[in-house]
C-alpha cells in the first residue's frame, strides 16, 4: 500500500509539473516568436516605405513592448531587392546588403515569388513583400536567419532550464513523497485495524447468539422469529468475513500462493449453487476447461469464486439464467460468469465495485442472501493481489458479465 500511494502521489505531482513546465514553455517561445515577427514586420515595413533607400527612412515611435528601429539597426539588417516588370521579367538586382545571395539565387527566389502570384509571405529563410510601382514591382527579401536564431536559443535554453527543474522537482517530490502520504497511511492503518479487531470482537457474540438461538428453536420449536434471527447472524457473519478479508488483502504482506488446479476447486463449488438455482428454477450452464493450473492462494480462490457464483444467485431473478466458464486462452486464463438481470438498476457496472454500494437495495434487503455490497470489492482486491484483473459490463441480451483475467 505505502508503495502505491508513493507512486500516485509521485505520478500526480509530477504530471501536474509536466503540465505546468510545458505551458511556461510554450508561453515564452510563443510570446518571443512574436515579438520576433513583429521586429521584422517593422524592417520590413520601413524597407518597403522607403524603396530600399536608407536616405528615405523616417523612424517613428515604435509600437508598445517593441524595440526602436534606428538607422544602425536598418544598416545591420541582411536584404536584397528585385525589380521586374509587369510581366515577370526582372529588371535589376540589388544585393548591396547581403553577401550570401548570388544573382542566380536572387534570380530564383523572385521567379518562385512570381509563380505564387502571393504579395507577402516566406520562402526558405527570407521574407518577403512584393510592392508593386507603376510598370514595375519590387520585391523585397528580409533575411530572418537572425530571429530563427535567436528563437532556437530562447527555445533550447528555456527547454533545458524546464528539464532541469523537472528532474530537481521529482527528487524533492520523491523525497518529500513519504512525509506527504504519513497521514493518509496512518489512517488507513487505523481503518484496518478497527475493522480487524471490530471483526473479531463480533464473532463471538454472533457465535453465542447463533448458538442460543439454535437451542430456543430445539426446546419451544421454530418460528419466525428464530428464522429472522438465524438469517441475520449470517449476514453479519459473512460481512465480518469479507471486511476482514479486505483488511488482510490490502496489506503490503504477501499470501502465500501454490500451484492450484482450479478447475477442480470450482467444480468443487459447484453443487451447493446449482441447487439452489433448481430451486429457483434458473438454469445454470457450465463449461470448465479441465486441469488447468495457477499459482494462487488457494483460499482465497475458493473466495473469488465463491462471491461471483453468490451473486450470480442472489441477482439472478427466478426462470432467469446463470453460467459459468473457465477457459485457458494462451498464456491467459480466464473465468466468465453471466447471468440473467436488470441493468436499468445500475447503467454504469464500474459502480458495483464500489465498497457497501449496491445497486439494487431494496430487493437484496429482503433476499435470503442479501448482503452489504463489498462482495464484488473483495473479489476485485482478491484479482489484483495476484496480477489479476476483474471486470464487469452489459451484454445486449441484458446480462450481466463478470471477466476475471489472470
Amino acid at each position: 500500500m505505502t508503495k502505491i500511494l508513493k507512486k500516485r502521489f509521485i505520478i500526480f505531482t509530477m504530471t501536474a509539473v509536466t503540465c505546468l513546465l510545458v505551458f511556461i514553455v510554450l508561453t515564452i517561445n510563443g510570446l518571443n516568436w512574436m515579438m520576433l515577427d513583429r521586429q521584422s514586420d517593422m524592417i520590413m515595413k520601413m524597407l518597403v516605405s522607403s524603396d530600399g533607400a536608407f536616405h528615405k527612412m523616417v523612424f517613428n515611435r515604435p509600437p508598445p513592448f517593441s524595440r526602436p528601429l534606428d538607422m544602425d539597426r536598418m544598416r545591420s539588417s541582411r536584404f536584397f531587392i528585385v525589380r521586374s516588370d509587369l510581366d515577370g521579367n526582372i529588371r535589376d538586382i540589388n544585393t548591396d546588403q547581403i553577401f550570401s545571395i548570388d544573382i542566380e539565387t536572387a534570380k530564383s527566389y523572385a521567379s518562385t515569388v512570381s509563380k505564387t502570384g502571393r504579395e507577402s509571405g516566406r520562402i526558405k529563410g527570407y521574407k518577403y513583400f512584393v510592392k508593386e510601382i507603376g510598370p514595375e514591382s519590387l520585391t523585397f527579401f528580409l533575411d530572418t536567419s537572425e530571429q530563427n536564431d535567436s528563437f532556437n536559443i530562447v527555445l533550447f535554453v528555456s527547454i533545458a532550464i524546464a528539464g532541469l527543474c523537472w528532474l530537481i522537482l521529482l527528487v524533492i517530490v520523491i523525497l518529500l513523497s513519504g512525509k506527504v502520504i504519513r497521514p493518509v497511511l496512518v489512517g488507513i492503518e487505523k481503518q484496518k485495524q478497527f475493522i480487524t479487531n471490530a471483526g473479531h470482537e463480533m464473532k463471538t457474540p454472533l457465535c453465542i447468539i447463533q448458538s442460543n438461538n439454535d437451542t430456543m428453536a430445539l426446546i419451544h420449536g421454530e418460528n419466525k422469529y428464530n428464522v429472522h434471527i438465524r438469517a441475520q447472524t449470517k449476514r453479519l457473519n459473512a460481512l465480518m468475513s469479507n471486511l476482514l478479508l479486505l483488511a488482510k488483502l490490502d496489506e503490503d504482506i504477501p499470501l502465500p500462493t501454490e500451484s492450484v488446479n482450479i478447475s477442480e476447486v470450482t467444480s468443487e463449488l459447484l453443487p451447493a449453487y446449482q441447487d439452489v438455482a433448481a430451486i429457483r428454477n434458473q438454469q445454470f450452464h457450465v463449461e470448465i476447461e479441465p486441469d488447468i493450473v495457477l499459482m494462487i492462494n488457494k483460499d482465497s480462490f475458493r473466495q473469488l469464486v465463491t462471491i461471483l457464483l453468490d451473486n450470480a444467485v442472489k441477482y439472478t431473478p427466478d426462470n432467469g439464467s446463470i453460467s459459468l466458464t473457465l477457459s485457458k486462452r494462451g498464456k491467459h486464463i480466464q473465468i466468465t460468469q453471466e447471468n440473467t438481470c436488470d441493468p436499468s438498476l445500475e447503467i454504469d457496472p464500474e459502480r458495483l465495485f464500489e465498497r457497501f454500494y449496491r445497486g439494487d437495495s431494496a430487493r437484496t434487503q429482503s433476499a435470503e442472501f442479501s448482503g452489504y455490497g463489498i462482495g464484488l470489492s473483495a473479489a476485485r482486491a482478491i484479482c489484483e493481489k495476484f496480477s489479476g484483473k476483474l471486470t464487469a459490463e452489459y451484454t445486449p441480451a441484458e446480462n450481466i458479465r463478470f471477466i476475471v483475467s489472470f
